[in-house]
């Protein structure tokens, strides 16, 4: 019974991580549009520049450049539109989205 036991819980875990990659990805891209819609814009090139990077087992939101750091972490800008910590912000207010995505897309190696 242990064997058996041990051989599905390997199964599990094995189809867990095949997943992974891609559960994060939707997650973050999740997270990437809301930094989008709060990222200041003036010409729309911040906008235009975030990424959601694949990685072996994850995902990444990025914005490039020295230019992303300073609009985000230059608290005394004035945005007529987005505001300033527009990444870390939505990483606050969508933790519990982010989490639902990868329960949802993870609870999928479990049917």
């Amino acid at each position: 019974m242990g064997e058996n036991l041990s051989g599905h819980l390997d199964d599990i875990l094995n189809r867990i991580r095949a997943k992974a990659p891609e559960a994060s990805f939707k997650a973050m891209e999740h997270l990437r549009q809301v930094a989008v819609d709060r990222t200041p814009i003036e010409t729309g090139n911040l906008r235009d520049s975030a990424e959601t990077i694949p990685a072996p087992m994850g995902a990444s939101v990025y914005f490039p450049g020295p230019y992303a750091r300073y609009q985000h972490y230059e608290l005394d800008l004035k945005h007529e539109e987005g505001e300033a910590l527009y990444l870390l912000n939505s990483v606050v207010s969508e933790s519990d989205t982010v989490v639902g995505i990868l329960a949802q897309e993870l609870g999928e190696c479990f049917d």
